[in-house]
Parts: structure tokens; C-alpha cells; sequence
């Protein structure tokens, strides 16, 4: 931590330079010089200076490369440059912003203005850098986040009989809304889902973390799915209605001995049935996402999960994920993949198939698949 404000000043002209130090320092900042433009950017390069006070006309390089070559280099930190120019040309100025300069003080320099720019440029350095570190501290309590989240993540049961289970969710930041659960109940069916919270980031999770602690608290205490999920909106509603935040689910509970399967949806995406002929969406349920309205009623269904049949839930991630020309994946992409693919799970190789299409572009929005499966 430096006790005043390092300037530089990279200045050809002996009286012009010596009267700006004088200026400075009567002002109480550190001061050091240069007085040509390769000088001037060893000097920055080798003590970083708060800001720099930098003529475009010198010889070996001028002012405009110096500012040019600071500005481009990754490796140093953000310095404010005031361009000083002999003319009050515009063209002159307009070639020092463009250069990268942040400021112009034209000559002869008048010292009301000097002092006046070189404050308010500090006051933009020093916000600039609480930013920075700011948003460093802000990365590490993200990361420490994430790890958090995974925690919500269960560890996948293994299932009697034929039947098999595999899911995944990746977040399109360090931490998302969407999550799944697998939760085994005591006469060893299991209470599955996916669900998808609405936004993304810190809200979207700590809306997850309550959703799903608040599935697990009712789980026990309801035979029927309708219920469960009636007592699952009204804390929703409660917790979250007031700022807009709502939750897509798809819950179900399943018999692995028997194939037996109760279906429940509120507003998210349809299940898919996949076989090795076909690919089937479960017929439509009515039922409004959590946390819109407070009392509320759901449609179930019941199917059977039959040998060589999946149960594939996933959230909009899946069909909203974009590649680097803005393009969506979509149903036909993803229907496409499974009509034609025998490798189970399926699931699993869908992640790879969206992963491989999207390229190089950034992820726009939480991904979850889980999928159940009977082997023949």
C-alpha cells in the first residue's frame, strides 16, 4: 500500500517536465519520469504506476504507441493515462481516447486543470481496484458455493431387480436452480425429480436448497403425490411469490420389483419413455408451476416401466442449449439422438451430444437429465 499516489510523467520537454513534478508534488504525490516513450513504458511496466500523465509527441516512440502497447498488455493492471498534447486539435484528442487514453490536458498545462484531472482520474483508479478486488473475493465465495451445492446432490441408490438409475446437473455459473433428487422411502420404492428454478445463480440456488429440503421434510408424511406437492407450493408460495421465483417439477415415485411408476408434473417439461422402436412423451398432466398460485391441485398418472424401457426427465437446459452460432438444440435434436441411440444410459451420452454441438460457446442455462431404466 503506497502512503500517496504514484504518477508518472512522460514528458520530452525539460521545463514542461519540471513543472509538472513541481505541481505534483507541492500536491503531495509521489513522482517519478521519464523523457522519451520507451522510457516511459520500461517506467510503467517496472513500477505500475496509479496513473500516468503521458505527451504524444516524442521521439523513439510517441505517446500514442506508449498508450497503445499499456492498454493491450494483459499483464498489467488498469493505469489511467492523460494524453497531453501541444494542440487543441480534435483530431489530436480523438486519436488519444482511441489510443486507449482516458483523459487529455492540452499545453501549456494550465495547474487549476492538472491537479483537477489527475484527482478525479485517482478517484477512478481507486474505485476500479475496490471492483477488482471486490469481484475477487466475490469468485472465491462463489466457489466455495458450488462445493455447497454438490452436497444437495444424493448419492444415487442402488435399485433391486433390473432396474437402474443415472442423473447429472451441471449449472451454467458456479451455482444454479436446477437439482434433482432421488430420496428411497420405506417400503424401498423411490421418490425422484427434477426441477428447474427460475433465474439462475445465487437466488435460483438458495431457492433449491430450501425446495429441496422442503421435499425431504414432506416426503414421509405424504402416500399421495398431490398432496406432497400441494404442501411442497404452499411453502414455495411463501417463500418466494412475493419476488417473482417459481419452480418447474417433474416427481415421481417408483417401484424398481414391479416397474410401477406415479407421475406428477407442475409446468415442467414432459418425460420422455424411450424403447429401442420409439420414443414416447408421457401424456400431458395439468398442473401450474410451484410458487405461482397458493392453493392448487395436480394431475397424476401411473405407468409401467417395462425391460429395455427408459424414463428420461430433464430440464429446458437440455433443448434451450445453444451453440456458438445462437442456435437451440431442440426437441428434433434431441429426439433425433434418442431414436437412434441403444447405449445406456442414455442420458449420459445426451450430455456428450450437447456438450460436442455447443462448441465453444458459453453455457446459457442449468442442464439436469436423471433417467431410469429397466434392463432386459
Amino acid at each position: 500500500m503506497r502512503e500517496s499516489p504514484l504518477i508518472l510523467i512522460v514528458e520530452d520537454n525539460p521545463a514542461g517536465l519540471e513543472i509538472m513534478q513541481l505541481r505534483l508534488a507541492a500536491n503531495n504525490y509521489q513522482v517519478i519520469t521519464a523523457t522519451d516513450g520507451e522510457k516511459g513504458l520500461a517506467q510503467a511496466e517496472k513500477h505500475l504506476p496509479d496513473l500516468i500523465l503521458l505527451d504524444i509527441m516524442m521521439p523513439k516512440m510517441d505517446g500514442l504507441e506508449v498508450c497503445r502497447r499499456i492498454k493491450n498488455n494483459p499483464d498489467l493492471p488498469f493505469m489511467p493515462i492523460i494524453m497531453v498534447t501541444a494542440k487543441a486539435d480534435s483530431k489530436d484528442i480523438i486519436a488519444g481516447l482511441e489510443a486507449g487514453g482516458d483523459e487529455y490536458l492540452t499545453k501549456p498545462v494550465d495547474h487549476g486543470s492538472l491537479v483537477a484531472r489527475v484527482k478525479s482520474m485517482l478517484r477512478i483508479k481507486e474505485l476500479h481496484d475496490t471492483v477488482l478486488e471486490q469481484s475477487a473475493q466475490l469468485k472465491i465465495q462463489l466457489k466455495t458455493a458450488a462445493k455447497i451445492q454438490t452436497l444437495f446432490w444424493p448419492d444415487l441408490p442402488d435399485l433391486e431387480g433390473a432396474a437402474r438409475l443415472w442423473a447429472v446437473s451441471e449449472p451454467a455459473s458456479y451455482v444454479g436452480g436446477d437439482f434433482y433428487d432421488v430420496i428411497t422411502l420405506p417400503d424401498r420404492s423411490i421418490l425422484a425429480y427434477v426441477a428447474d428454478v427460475s433465474g439462475k445463480g445465487v437466488p435460483a440456488a438458495l431457492i433449491m436448497a430450501a425446495l429441496s429440503t422442503g421435499i425431504r421434510a414432506e416426503a414421509l408424511l405424504h402416500d399421495d403425490l398431490n398432496s406432497l406437492l400441494q404442501a411442497v407450493n404452499t411453502g414455495m408460495f411463501n417463500l418466494a411469490s412475493d419476488e417473482g421465483y417459481f419452480v418447474t417439477i417433474v416427481l415421481l415415485r417408483y417401484w424398481p420389483t414391479t416397474g410401477k411408476i406415479q407421475l406428477i408434473r407442475a409446468g415442467h417439461l414432459d418425460p420422455l419413455i424411450v424403447s429401442e422402436k420409439e420414443v414416447k412423451k408421457i401424456p400431458y398432466l395439468r398442473g401450474i408451476s410451484l410458487g405461482v398460485l397458493k392453493d392448487v391441485n395436480f394431475e397424476s398418472s401411473e405407468l409401467s416401466l417395462r425391460p429395455g424401457e427408459s424414463l428420461l426427465l430433464f430440464s429446458d437446459g437440455v433443448t434451450e442449449a445453444e451453440n456458438e452460432k445462437k442456435e437451440l438444440f431442440g426437441e428434433d435434436r434431441l429426439l433425433d439422438y434418442l431414436q437412434n441411440t441403444q447405449i445406456l444410459p442414455r442420458g449420459k451420452g445426451l450430455l456428450d451430444v450437447i456438450s460436442k454441438w455447443r462448441g465453444e460457446a458459453e453455457v446459457n442455462d442449468d442442464l439436469t437429465i436423471l433417467e431410469i431404466w429397466c434392463e432386459t
